[in-house]
């Protein structure tokens, strides 16, 4: 199975016609546009007139993808419904029927052609943030990660070689944001792949530790400026 992975777009969303062709994409969180996205009237409109007919386009299977903490839409479309915000994107994307390639992963797995894929959301860094968790908090959510999963989605790095490190000179220039609990989590689990974004320019080589390789799939840097490329490997 061929899967292409990516971070971060920021409201970027890569020509369909370039686009290379795959089973699976996986997104790591942060979709929403800059300029919309505390407002959610316009982030669903973007979501579901933008984002989605052009995910519907891409030359894929599915497109599995997780909420960031600049998706406010997502964060807030659940406790708005009163339900969980992965049962409310169900309804919304037609999941329940097989309508739609789009997945949406919080707290949860999915499974397709033999492989499973499982997402989470959460940070710990940044308080007034969508998806913001505490560590307490963190600690009972991500006790949920299964022990055994192809590939695992997450917005925030695990601490590990550098994938949550601010590389580019400038703001927070060598600082590490990386969770030191979702590593330590992680090096519990057999996992093959493990995706991430939130920190733009942190490592994006892929780590591997303990059979599972991490990697960072940002695709824009710091400035927000697409600069990395697409992510493709084999399970």
């Amino acid at each position: 199975m061929k899967v292409v992975a990516f971070s971060d777009p920021h409201g970027y969303l890569p020509k369909v016609k370039d686009f290379p062709e795959c089973d699976v994409v996986c997104i790591a969180g942060d979709i929403c546009p800059l300029n919309v996205q505390r407002d959610m009237v316009e982030s669903i409109s973007w979501f579901l007139l933008t984002f989605k007919p052009w995910a519907e386009s891409l030359p894929c299977k599915k497109v599995i993808f997780v909420g960031g903490n600049h998706d406010f839409f997502l964060w807030n479309i659940g406790p708005a419904t009163n339900h969980t915000g992965s049962e409310v994107m169900k309804k919304l994307l037609g999941q329940y029927r097989g309508q739609s390639k789009l997945v949406y992963l919080q707290d949860s797995s999915y499974e397709f052609e033999g492989k499973r894929f499982y997402g989470t959301p959460w940070i710990e860094d940044l308080k007034n943030w969508a998806f913001y968790a505490s560590e307490e908090d963190l600690a009972k959510k991500w006790s949920t990660i299964p022990k055994k999963c192809d590939v695992f989605i997450s917005h925030m790095p695990p601490r590990r070689s550098g994938l949550g490190e601010v590389i580019q000179p400038g703001w927070n220039y060598g600082n590490d944001y990386g969770s030191q609990l979702l590593a330590e989590v992680l090096s519990m689990r057999d996992i093959k792949y493990a995706l991430c974004g939130h920190v733009h320019s942190g490592r994006h080589l892929p780590v591997e530790y303990n059979g599972c390789k991490y990697v960072n799939v940002s695709i824009k840097d710091e400035d927000y400026k697409v600069k990395y490329d697409l992510f493709e490997f084999e399970i």
